[in-house]
């Protein structure tokens, strides 16, 4: 069995059942115990399961968790993002490099951009790029190329990543789908999770923006776990023992 389908079946099979162990995988799948460790380790590491002694347990019982569109999330908590972008920029040295991605939070930051000068922001939003165009025309826009995915005007895939390869970014400002302290930074398409993992590979500082609502959100999906979240910015209305545990691992909290 090649390997992709193999994993794809192993996960079909943690997700129906809950929890599973290394023997029963090992013999559903015909290969050896060693094998199916890797594959779990491999794919703990990409979030789509937990790792436990002896198996792995299902993270979330659905391949994707719906996500509700752009223009429906742009309205929602609109107050609390504006201040949480209005702070990200605070955070933004003159002269920088940034990376901004799609999102509804991040969007909140364009208007506040012109107020650092000399800064380069790079971008894999079509929508963030043309915001930046025709709001703050005298910002440096680099744009990375890539498969698009229309339903967010996002750039993603090998294109993407190899444009990467020669660009030094200060900071990458995210806007999370969801934020799980004990875990960390959650997505919600699997497609987009392997180009964002290198657009964080390659920052100095990730910064992670979330709304008092990305906190209860859940996901199979982790985009980066907290040891890689320097600084998230957040508002009043997160949760106390939320906040108190990303501090606990040294991770600078803002709340707005």
């Amino acid at each position: 069995m090649l390997s992709e389908k193999r994993r794809s079946t192993l996960l079909r099979h943690v997700r129906s059942n809950g929890s599973v162990s290394v023997e029963d995988l090992a013999e559903l799948l015909n290969v050896s115990v060693s094998t199916v460790r890797r594959d779990l380790d491999d794919m703990d590491e990409r979030g789509l399961l937990r790792r436990v002694h002896g198996g792995a347990l299902a993270v979330d019982g659905s391949p994707a968790p719906a996500e509700t569109s752009m223009p429906e999330r742009a309205v929602h908590n609109l107050e609390e993002k504006r201040r949480i972008a209005a702070k990200a920029v605070e955070l933004i040295t003159p002269g920088g490099t940034i990376l901004l991605t799609g999102g509804s939070t991040t969007a909140q930051m364009v208007p506040h951009l012109s107020a650092v000068p000399g800064i380069t922001v790079v971008t894999n939003s079509i929508a963030i790029a043309y915001e930046i165009g025709t709001a703050t025309g005298d910002v440096q826009v680099l744009v990375l190329g890539g498969l698009m995915r229309n339903a967010e005007l996002s750039l993603l895939g090998h294109l993407t990543t190899q444009a990467l390869t020669d660009i030094h970014i200060d900071q990458a400002f995210f806007s999370a789908y969801g934020l799980d302290p004990g875990y960390g930074m959650l997505g919600a398409h699997l497609a987009e999770a392997e180009t964002d993992r290198n657009m964080i590979a390659t920052a100095r500082r990730l910064v992670v923006l979330a709304d008092h609502s990305k906190f209860s959100r859940r996901s199979a999906i982790r985009i980066a776990p907290v040891s890689s979240v320097d600084t998230v910015i957040t508002d009043h209305g997160a949760p106390e023992e939320a906040v108190t545990a990303l501090r606990a691992h040294d991770i600078t909290v803002f709340q707005v």
